[in-house]
């Protein structure tokens, strides 16, 4: 039996450098909350997880986050770590396991025990959950830009490496300066320069994040793009309004990808009865690990809706365990996995080994047993030390 000994976290300090996250702009983070999980056997074996989290967004803050990592190491103590299904059984018992919290902290120590179980078996976490459909992956980055004229730049730049998706926000000047038909009409022009010198082979997501507000202003602004097949809309409206997000897909004549809607397999189930989406995010820290996540996959193949796997961003531990839970889904869309890269700058110290590499527009997978990398603890407690002093 491998007898967990410890669940441990360990405080990054991220800076973000992505437009619109630099001094906490908008609503997005300049220092979001992010953690390492350590995972150890009583053999001396461990597993390693990542938290990444955005208050506003995921609902944790850095206390919260290790606390609650202090609280699954008390429920894991003496349990078999290779009786996943159990050890996330006893994690939602002692906190979030009667309603939606606690995700992000339970989705760390989730990637910990499957790293740690896959090394165990000499095999990659692709394979413990099922997957392994492909091992390489298109990519898709996010673009903030402010201006009709700095988008079209920043789809330029990312088409010209490679890139096959697009993510274009919408939605943060409604987030940050509220609904007026000034501001959606500014968001339809950043989404009018982006179509315009965007490939037709490059998926456009238009996302709103929560903000336009309005099922049927929704459906009327987006009949400008009648013909643009390779656009979709992405989370116009709250993230419980699943009946909206049906009426703008019946009626817009532009697939409906949900995001925030995507909290865990059971709202995912409620997403293919009701028919409100095309597509859904998938995101690793927001359903609670991959034993979660895997689930909503399936549901997803079933029902003959997409999945596209995103960041929050991650270091590299994430982004990588981003592309093992790609490996799953049976329609391949561009991944989310260069977090680490574009968003975040994580100082001089190179504390993780390993881990996918990029190369011409794509992420590969390692070929070694779990997620493929590990910690240089000596780098990672020089990066404590520093902080935000950088």
């Amino acid at each position: 039996m491998l007898k967990i000994a410890a669940v441990e976290s360990f405080r990054l300090y991220p800076v973000a450098i992505k437009e619109a996250w630099v001094d906490d702009e908008y609503v997005w983070p300049s220092h979001p909350p992010s953690f390492l999980v350590k995972v150890t056997a009583e053999n001396g074996d461990y597993g390693i997880g990542e938290i990444s989290s955005q208050q506003w967004y995921l609902g944790e803050t850095p206390d919260q986050i290790a606390e609650l990592v202090a609280i699954y190491d008390g429920a894991l103590r003496g349990q078999n770590a290779t009786n996943i299904a159990f050890c996330q059984f006893k994690m939602e018992e002692a906190f979030g396991g009667g309603m939606p919290g606690a995700r992000g902290a339970r989705s760390g120590v989730d990637m910990a025990l499957h790293d740690l179980v896959a090394k165990h078996r000499d095999i990659p976490v692709y394979e413990l959950i099922g997957g392994g459909l492909r091992t390489e992956f298109e990519m898709l980055t996010n673009l903030y830009h402010k201006t009709p004229e700095e988008m079209a730049e920043g789809c330029r730049e990312y088409v010209g490496r490679g890139f096959k998706g697009l993510k274009i926000k919408v939605g943060d000047e409604m987030l940050s300066k509220g609904w007026t038909r000034a501001n959606f009409l500014s968001e339809l022009d950043k989404l009018q320069a982006a179509v315009e010198v965007t490939p037709r082979d490059v998926y456009i997501d238009a996302d709103a994040n929560q903000g336009w507000l309005s099922a049927n202003w929704t459906v009327s602004a987006l009949r400008q793009f009648e013909g643009c097949n390779n656009l979709s809309i992405e989370q116009p409206l709250g993230h419980a309004d699943l009946t909206g997000h049906a009426h703008v897909r019946a009626r817009a004549g532009v697939p409906v990808i949900l995001d925030e809607s995507v909290w865990s397999p059971e709202a995912v189930l409620q997403i293919a009865r009701l028919q409100a989406g095309d597509r859904i995010v998938l995101k690793l820290n927001r359903l609670g690990g991959f034993s979660e996540a895997v689930k909503a996959i399936h549901i997803c193949d079933a029902a003959a809706i997409g999945v596209s796997v995103d960041t929050n961003p991650y270091t590299l531990v994430g982004d990588t365990a981003c592309c093992h839970v790609a490996t799953v889904p049976k329609v391949a869309y561009p991944v989310d996995c260069e977090g680490h890269v574009s968003f975040l700058d994580w100082g001089e110290e190179q504390f993780v080994t390993g881990g996918i590499t990029i190369r011409d527009g794509k992420a590969h997978l390692p070929d070694g047993p779990g997620l493929g990398v590990d910690i240089d603890w000596d780098a990672l407690k020089r990066h404590q030390e520093k902080g935000y002093d950088r």
